[in-house]
């Protein structure tokens, strides 16, 4: 029985493009996770070479979401980060409470599509 990991949302975007990133973050009872001093990463590695270091690790920034919790994991992806990059990558977001508590809420995958232009953003 195969149990699917890939079920985060699939992004798709072109390389060098700036992006942010929003995951709402819910509890097994669907209530909204409480995030407030937690710490949070988020990576990112080839596909097809998921044995290296992350291409991309930053950490998450925690925003105020639903009920007026802190429930929100974000990213912000800058250009030169994502210039020179094409094809399929694994994200994965890790959340760390204060106990030091692991939490991965699977992976998801990133399609990023050669960037025609690169040289003007360099």
């Amino acid at each position: 029985m195969r149990h699917d990991i890939y079920t985060m949302p699939e992004v798709v975007f072109v390389s060098g493009q700036s992006n942010t990133f929003h995951w709402h973050l819910f509890t097994m009872s669907h209530a909204p996770f409480n995030a407030d001093g937690c710490t949070g990463n988020f990576a990112v590695v080839d596909y097809s070479d998921q044995t290296g270091d992350p291409l991309i690790s930053k950490p998450l920034k925690f925003l105020v979401g639903d009920n007026e919790v802190k429930n929100v994991a974000a990213v912000d992806l800058e250009p030169r980060e994502t210039l020179g990059l094409h094809g399929k990558y694994i994200y994965q977001i890790t959340i760390k409470d204060v106990d030091g508590e692991a939490e991965i809420p699977n992976q998801g995958f990133l399609l990023i599509t050669h960037n025609i232009n690169e040289s003007f953003l360099k």
